[in-house]
């Protein structure tokens, strides 16, 4: 059994594609490998160097071994692989895996989308294996979709991309040394410095809960400029921890993001700065008290 896919978030529409691939896997008393590449096919046929990922692939990897998977198979998606004609692909992947039975999405491609696509793989397969195809997955009228998902993160829109992706976004990474300016208003805050070329969520403030050594805490994350502390260029994001006092410097954490609470404001004064931490800290601390999951 082979599952085709990129699986950028794992969201809900891999999720029921893989484990519609898991139930025909089983039925055929069949191991199921998961195949997918180690970067998105944009970078290199459209030249997408700056792309930005929902997961890291140890994220994909950990998402997709929960689901029951029994092989994960990342390919090395380069320029030479990206020439691989159709039929290529075919002999060279899924014949070359001994694949029973395909399963992939309703708009999945090996190639130039007007020919490599799912209605025509068929022609390519020569009855050498079964074909499995996942229609297109909605939930509340919106696409579920990886690009979706991408898209609701960089405006915001928090809410929208954990019901797409069926679980919190994340972001992990090691917390860098900043200018202490927290510290001096009484939010001290960790600096989180991307291990990879993740979606970063809108410019804003944010409801959101921070792991370190292996305990979740309550949180506020803010991704900004800081544009009242000096003119900087470079967006940062700083969380501060709640009922959290230890130096975590060079330390792992992870950020997972539940809602977002308000956009940058440039203030006249640090004094003003504090009231407005001290409204956000009320308001964040008010959310988790009264969310129910």
């Amino acid at each position: 059994m082979l599952a085709l896919g990129f699986f950028d978030g794992v969201h809900l529409g891999h999720q029921k594609l893989i484990k519609r691939a898991k139930i025909v896997a089983n039925e055929k008393h069949l191991p199921l490998m998961v195949m997918t590449f180690d970067r998105h096919p944009k970078e290199i046929y459209a030249g997408k160097t700056n792309f930005r990922y929902i997961d890291t692939l140890t994220e994909k990897a950990d998402k997709i071994a929960a689901l029951g998977v029994d092989y994960l198979a990342i390919a090395p998606f380069t320029h030479g692989f990206s020439k691989l004609s159709p039929q290529e692909f075919v002999d060279q992947v899924i014949v070359a895996l001994k694949a029973d039975t395909v399963v992939a999405g309703f708009d999945y491609t090996f190639g130039p989308k007007d020919v490599a696509n799912m209605e025509n793989l068929p022609y390519f397969a020569k009855n050498r294996f079964e074909i499995v195809i996942l229609p297109e997955q909605t939930s509340g009228g919106s696409k579920i979709g990886s690009t979706a998902i991408r898209k609701a993160i960089k405006e915001g829109k928090i809410d929208l991309a954990t019901e797409l992706l069926g679980s919190h976004y994340i972001t992990s990474g090691i917390v860098g040394h900043g200018k202490r300016n927290g510290h001096k208003l009484g939010y001290p805050t960790a600096n989180l410095i991307l291990e990879d070329r993740k979606v970063i969520p809108k410019i804003g403030v944010y409801a959101t809960r921070t792991l370190v050594n292996g305990k979740w805490y309550e949180s506020m994350t803010s991704v900004g400029y800081n544009v009242t502390i000096g003119n900087s260029n470079q967006i940062y994001i700083e969380t501060n921890i709640f009922d959290f006092d230890e130096n975590i410097y060079d330390e792992p954490i992870t950020i997972e993001w539940y809602k977002y609470t308000r956009g940058e404001i440039k203030f006249d004064s640090l004094d003003e700065l504090k009231k407005q931490l001290d409204l956000d800290q009320i308001e964040i601390k008010n959310y988790f008290r009264h969310k129910k999951d």
